[in-house]
């Protein structure tokens, strides 16, 4: 099977993108390819999107992980604590 070409481009507006591509290729000697098609097979091992609920938990653990969790947004659910938009950026991060 011959080689399969992508074209991928970072728009101005991906800045951060561009670096954390450039920092993690850097730290890794990994070429990009290379790490795209390791991000490829993840993705075919987890068969499926994470839930929401997943996701919330996981942005949960690392702002507490951080020391960014608020005092009073402990003990309740992150699903109840952000909004609309909030749910959008996360999903966005996935």
């Amino acid at each position: 099977m011959p080689n399969i070409r992508y074209t991928i481009s970072f728009p101005s507006k991906d800045l951060d993108l561009s670096q954390f591509m450039e920092e993690k290729l850097m730290r890794g000697g990994m070429s990009v390819s290379a790490y795209i098609r390791d991000l490829i097979r993840k993705d075919m091992e987890n068969k499926g999107a994470e839930s929401l609920e997943e996701i919330y938990q996981y942005v949960e653990k690392r702002l507490k992980e951080s020391g960014l969790a608020m005092e009073e947004t402990r003990g309740r659910d992150m699903k109840d604590i952000v909004d609309e938009v909030d749910k959008e950026l996360i999903l966005n991060l996935f």
